[in-house]
């Protein structure tokens, strides 16, 4: 006899659910790129879809990052299964063409008593054509990640473009190095009571203030690479006004935006006093078209295959010069420079980084220097950003 909570939609006895194919599409979109990586537990690859009031749950994971989103279905209330991304992915955008998917877990075994159906195959129906995937049972599911009972949970509510634009402006100077673990995300706490994110290599420092209060409240998060790296994804195209909810303790973040909710284990480490490397007063200040000075830079790298970039900074000219295999080249352009006539060096990733960081839109940027072997200050067009940049030995 079949439970009274089973939804009387479907022919089968089968639990199933109908769903969106658009809105299939999208979340899987997502949460498969946590399952692309090369582990030994064959689960991390799926993602769990279980009913819930109203519509289906997706949740996938890679231990250390966690996302899970709804959408609306009519939906069997026994509907649990886990199945595989990449194969789910592939049908979702290149299956027969439908506005509507239908998904079927066939079992061995069913129990139509049972709150859950222990499913090892899913069906899945695309208009006219169907499909047979293999399942795994949401038991083998990791257990969800979440703060620690107990742990002080600071809630914050953040615009989207604020985020994407700290993340986006501080993801590149975080540092690959695994000894340095504590270097491996981008920092995020309180200085002078507002959001500050920053991220070092010991090469080059780039920060983010914002606009947002923190209170009281001292926060102070290593968010770690692959995890900011995967929440400005989420935010790219679609950041604006609205809010992201976030939520910060001593061992988890969490986003919350378009009805996606990531969860991210923190970096258990403590991040370096980085303020001793940011130079006073800088008495030496160049203002230069971003733009032009990264499409010169630029040129230079790509014909001799340098490494370091030399800039001669006089007057209203800036002489640029690099080295590499393939020969010599050098280059000019105008800028306004104030100060005595100053040559430094600096590493040629690194500067072009440090370009695009501060002037995205190719507008103007300024870079403050006191001598050749002091860091440099570079600012830009985006407001709040700082990059510190270490310069080389000429």
């Amino acid at each position: 006899m079949q439970s009274d909570n089973v939804v009387q939609l479907f022919t089968t006895e089968n639990p199933s659910a109908l769903v969106d194919r658009a809105e299939m599409t999208e979340c899987t979109a997502l949460l498969a790129k946590l399952c692309g990586g090369k582990s030994s537990i064959p689960i991390l690859s799926h993602i769990r879809i279980a009913s819930e009031p109203g519509g289906v749950a997706l949740t996938a994971t890679n231990l250390d990052i966690q996302a899970e989103t709804s959408i609306a279905a009519d939906v069997d209330a026994r509907f649990s299964a886990a199945l595989p991304a990449a194969a789910l992915l592939k049908l979702m955008k290149k299956g027969t063409p439908s506005t509507t998917t239908i998904l079927e877990l066939l079992a061995d075994e069913a129990d139509s008593n049972a709150e859950r159906t222990v499913a090892n195959k899913c069906a899945i129906q695309l208009a006219s054509s169907r499909f047979v995937l293999d399942a795994m049972p949401t038991d083998d599911f990791p257990d969800l990640i979440r703060h620690a009972e107990g742990d002080k949970v600071h809630r914050l509510t953040v615009g989207s473009a604020i985020l994407w634009n700290a993340l986006d402006g501080t993801i590149d100077a975080v540092s690959t190095d695994p000894t340095r673990y504590y270097l491996n995300g981008v920092y995020i706490h309180t200085h002078n009571s507002r959001l500050r994110f920053v991220s070092t290599d010991g090469h080059r420092l780039y920060i983010q203030d914002t606009n947002i209060q923190t209170g009281k409240h001292e926060i102070g998060a290593i968010l770690p690479t692959e995890a900011a790296k995967f929440v400005a994804n989420l935010l790219d195209g679609h950041a604006g006004a609205d809010p992201v909810k976030v939520e910060i303790s001593k061992g988890v973040a969490v986003f919350i935006f378009r009805d996606v909710a990531v969860t991210a284990k923190v970096i258990d480490g403590t991040f370096p006093d980085y303020q001793r490397v940011i130079p006073a007063e800088p008495d030496k200040t160049a203002t230069i078209a971003g733009g032009e000075l990264s499409a010169r830079v630029a040129s230079l790298v790509d014909c001799t295959g340098a490494a370091t970039v030399h800039l001669k900074f006089g007057g209203e000219q800036l002489a640029i010069s690099a080295t590499g295999p393939a020969g010599q080249g050098t280059t000019g352009m105008r800028c306004d420079y104030r100060g005595e006539e100053l040559e430094i060096a600096f590493d040629a990733a690194y500067l072009r980084s440090a370009i695009e960081a501060a002037s995205p839109d190719s507008r103007n940027m300024r870079i403050r220097m006191a001598d050749s072997l002091s860091p440099a200050l570079v600012t830009g067009s985006i407001g709040g950003w700082t990059g510190v940049l270490m310069p080389t030995k000429a």
